[in-house]
């Protein structure tokens, strides 16, 4: 019963670590997204989409 348990929490320590990259890359590429969007609002005149 023991050993069982032991290889799950391996299993699930090594997705946990693959879970945790995903999470940090995907962090990222929504943050960089986001700055980019923001820099072209402010280039843009952002009164405009936002006053009607």
């Amino acid at each position: 019963m023991k050993l069982e348990s032991i290889s799950v929490a391996g299993k699930d320590a090594n997705q946990s670590g693959v879970g945790k990259k995903f999470l940090i890359i995907s962090i990222s590429i929504t943050v960089l997204l986001n700055l980019s969007i923001a820099i072209w609002f402010f280039m843009n005149d952002m009164g405009r989409f936002l006053i009607k």
